[in-house]
């Protein structure tokens, strides 16, 4: 796998996926959907793994890393699917495209790496009113939408986190064995999270988006999409995988308006503008900021 075809491949599986995510809800508790998603990509990836006799390695420094790995998989993704009940899934990826800034944020704590000049400050800054500005639009002030936008800031923190523990943690293995060691690690926690949380086996509607939405997402976005994600973490870093977190949240909203009838306000169009906006500006170096200063004393 090159790097040009793991970033079209996160492009299109991230846009799509708040969608899957929101028709899986359809007829399927949020856990219960997750939980079968994951189930079925363990046992596909696992067949994966055997009929190209990939190894999986469970070292002390293997189950380091997927540890790692599980913070973005288990606790962000059972975050997600429950904020998806609430939000319009296009700003799913609205609220993801924060997780450059706070990689970097965590980069700089625990890697000792980072830039946090004055240029990423003010961009910080930007991203951070745009989502003040869909924060207050009404069917977050007025109905349930706090909770999604609560829900989904606890998920992009710890997606944000484990991309740089896994960095840190250096491991070296096949992008899909560690895809798939993770998600066999994970299953046994959502299944316990479905019991507590749920309990009734889900009624599965064929005739519904929902078991269509499952297998999706289990084979690309569990699979496919995760495989990409662990390839560019382990070549570019966690920061530089989240850039495409730029051009999602475009599509997924495009997405919604669509395809699922979603509502989108000047507001909300508004918002995630400023939050993409600022996200552009922080991965340009200070150049925009010295330029007027540079002219100012030349003239």
């Amino acid at each position: 796998m090159s790097v040009p075809v793991a970033y079209a491949t996160i492009i299109i599986v991230w846009s799509t996926t708040p969608l899957g995510i929101a028709w899986s809800n359809i007829t399927m508790s949020p856990v219960a959907a997750v939980t079968i998603r994951m189930g079925i990509a363990a046992v596909i990836g696992y067949a994966l793994l055997k009929a190209f006799r990939i190894p999986v390695s469970w070292s002390a420094k293997a189950l380091r890393t997927y540890a790692y790995s599980l913070m973005g998989i288990f606790i962000a993704m059972l975050c997600t699917y429950s904020a998806a009940q609430y939000i319009p899934s296009g700003l799913i990826s609205v609220m993801y495209a924060l997780s450059p800034v706070l990689s970097n944020l965590f980069a700089y704590l625990i890697l000792g790496k980072g830039d946090f000049s004055a240029a990423r400050w003010v961009s910080f800054v930007i991203s951070f009113i745009g989502l003040a500005v869909i924060c207050l639009d009404d069917w977050v002030l007025h109905q349930d939408g706090w909770v999604g936008v609560v829900l989904l800031l606890i998920a992009v923190s710890f997606y944000s986190l484990s991309g740089v523990l896994v960095q840190r943690e250096a491991y070296h293995a096949h992008p899909l064995s560690l895809t798939v060691g993770t998600v066999i690690l994970s299953v046994p926690l959502f299944i316990t999270s479905w019991w507590f949380m749920d309990g009734e086996l889900p009624v599965i509607d064929w005739g519904s988006e929902s078991p269509w939405a499952v297998l999706y997402l289990a084979v690309f976005g569990s699979l496919l999409g995760f495989a990409s994600y662990f390839y560019i973490v382990r070549q570019l870093g966690a920061t530089a995988v989240a850039m495409v977190t730029l051009v999602t949240p475009v599509l997924a909203l495009i997405l919604g308006s669509v395809l699922n009838d979603e509502s989108i306000t000047f507001q909300i169009v508004f918002g995630t503008a400023c939050v993409l906006f600022g996200l552009v500006l922080y991965y340009r170096n200070d150049q925009m900021l010295r330029t007027p200063r540079i002219l100012q004393k030349s003239g």
